[in-house]
């Protein structure tokens, strides 16, 4: 067995585990598809347990570029703008559909592997917004750092995990995502007296 059989395992099982969740996707089915022997998971990763987890640790790390890169806390780079944000979490989550169903699936199904998996990336995404409004000093940010964050994060999600019905029901086409999430986000960086980031 070689590192093909094991990326072909990781990428069949990601697509699966995104389509049909822990439940609905079955070892033999993935090692069907991936064209491996049916022993493939257990000597790769140790069980379908064990994959789930890789997979989805795979998924929040490959995603945790939507968090504000480090690049843009640098002295000679631009201000980092909510559209330039905006626009960098759209491209993520249109090349990497997969990643963002299959961490949506396990939170949805009460899974604490998704909440392990995003830990970091959300931990860096708020470090950044606490920087960003000059909360540097405050170990842990503010409350009203804290409540900025959750405001911010509840549009993205609810636009990534929502937006097949929300497209299709109010016959949205793919381009006003991004215009909703950009004003919904302008509207919350103002109500908290930011407007300035925008």
């Amino acid at each position: 067995m070689n590192s093909d059989t094991k990326s072909r395992l990781l990428e069949t099982a990601a697509a699966l585990f995104a389509e049909n969740g822990y439940r609905g996707a079955s070892v033999r089915h993935i090692c069907d598809l991936a064209r491996a022997n049916p022993g493939a998971v257990s000597y790769h990763f140790g069980g379908k347990k064990q994959l789930y987890r890789i997979v989805l640790r795979r998924a929040a790390s490959s995603l945790s570029e939507l968090s504000v890169v480090e690049d843009a806390v640098e002295e000679d780079s631009p201000p980092l703008t909510i559209t330039a944000v905006i626009d960098g979490i759209l491209a993520q989550m249109d090349t990497k559909p997969n990643e963002v169903q299959l961490l949506l699936r396990d939170l949805a199904d009460g899974g604490s592997v998704a909440v392990e998996a995003l830990e970091p990336a959300l931990r860096t995404a708020f470090e950044n917004l606490r920087l960003a409004i000059g909360e540097d000093a405050v170990p842990r940010g503010s409350a009203r750092g804290r409540e900025l964050f959750l405001d911010l994060a509840a549009p993205l999600f609810l636009l990534t995990a929502a937006w097949p019905v929300l497209q299709r029901a109010l016959e949205l086409d793919p381009d006003q995502r991004r215009n909703l999430l950009t004003a919904a986000c302008r509207r919350t960086l103002e109500a908290h007296g930011f407007g300035d980031l925008g």
